[in-house]
């Protein structure tokens, strides 16, 4: 449907990237605004580049354990 759309889920981290500077009242609405809108989903802004990505932490289950 949307291949070149990221998939968040809660515990992800949707790092959203500028490539120029934003205003910091602005940058904090949308940060709420997008936390609203994805439950458990934290998100980060960095500016000089532009673009979306997604940092997904490894679950306890999906972890690689030592034999």
């Amino acid at each position: 449907m949307l291949s070149n759309v990221p998939v968040v889920r809660a515990g992800d981290v949707l790092l959203v990237c500028f490539d120029k500077p934003q205003a910091e009242d602005d940058l904090e609405k949308f940060r709420v605004q997008a936390e609203e809108c994805l439950p458990g989903v934290r998100v980060a802004v960095v500016e000089g580049v532009s673009g979306l990505a997604v940092f997904r932490p490894a679950a306890p289950d999906e972890q690689l354990s030592e034999a």
